[in-house]
């Protein structure tokens, strides 16, 4: 199935495509469950993200930033932005236990949006700007 979220109704359609056999969904969850599966809310992770990139910054770049904070006695502020909008309900789908599904999301919103800002000491910084935030 071309999508992330293997919901019991799906499942249920793809084994009623595959094999000609219509199972009720409370069925297909206790074979789900027998077969190891739990039901999770995937992790969103941007589109336009580049795990390699992640892995040289977190392994090269911050290590050097953070002796540089220090040297100099300044404070690390980890930022980010929030799109303020309606998508509080996550849906669920079914995973093998462990194995998080991820769920591909893009990651710009033209919305109202907060910017904020912490360091490990707890200092917090935000603004609510109207619109997208940009570099």
């Amino acid at each position: 199935m071309p999508f992330a979220l293997w919901t019991r109704p799906a499942i249920r359609a793809l084994i009623r495509d595959h094999f000609g056999v219509d199972l009720q969904e409370r069925l297909v969850g206790k074979y789900l469950k027998r077969w190891g599966f739990t039901p999770q809310r995937p992790v969103k992770r941007a589109l336009e993200q580049n795990p390699e990139v992640v892995r040289q910054w977190l392994e090269q770049d911050y290590p050097r930033l953070r002796a540089q904070a220090a040297q100099e006695e300044a404070v690390i502020y980890w930022g980010d932005e929030t799109a303020v909008k309606e998508d509080a309900h996550w849906v669920r789908g079914y995973a093998p236990r462990g194995q998080t599904l991820v769920l591909a999301v893009p990651a710009r919103w033209a919305t109202l949006s907060m910017i904020s800002a912490i360091s490990p000491q707890g200092k917090v910084a935000f603004q609510i700007v109207e619109g997208s935030i940009d570099a």
